[in-house]
């Protein structure tokens, strides 16, 4: 009988981690609805803005919180994690990058990004709720690369057809 008291007491022992995790998640959702309170304000620069700093906030978060579980061996998914996917935060950023408002925030998202994606298991990109984000983000960006590339070959002709037209005058 004793031994299984000694067994119980062990159980209920870990009380800490589910504060720290409440802890984190309140960060998590702080740095959130700072972000989107932020993202109206169109006539700031990003580097004006708290968004850069509330970024970095919430993905060290989730990285905390990836290797905090991968160190205990637990495959369950973290509180700020379940957040994230639940709450569709993934693709609100992918949105807010392809509006690129404020000015510079695709540059930030897409930063921060590439650092969780390479900081945290693997495992995170084979969901649906990550991967597709992802794949949207990147189509969002070569397409406005590839705009970017067309217009300044444009603008290149433009100018060099422009300056012929000078030089038979």
């Amino acid at each position: 009988m004793e031994y299984f008291a000694k067994f119980t007491r062990h159980i209920a022992a870990p009380r800490k981690p589910l504060a720290e995790s409440a802890t984190q998640l309140a960060k998590f959702e702080r740095a959130w609805k700072t972000i989107q309170a932020q993202s109206k304000a169109h006539a700031v620069p990003v580097d004006k803005t708290p968004l850069p700093a509330q970024l970095v906030v919430m993905f060290d978060l989730l990285v905390q919180e990836d290797i905090q579980q991968s160190d205990s061996d637990d495959s369950t998914t973290g509180a700020c994690m379940e957040y994230l996917l639940g709450n569709n935060i993934l693709d609100a950023l992918v949105k807010l990058a392809e509006r690129d408002q404020p000015v510079g925030v695709r540059g930030v998202v897409i930063s921060n990004l590439s650092t969780f994606v390479s900081l945290t298991d693997d495992k995170l990109l084979v969901q649906k709720a990550v991967h597709n984000p992802i794949l949207e983000l990147l189509r969002s960006y070569s397409a406005h690369r590839a705009a970017q590339q067309a217009a300044a070959t444009t603008s290149t002709a433009t100018a060099a057809a422009a300056e012929a037209d000078i030089a038979q005058s």
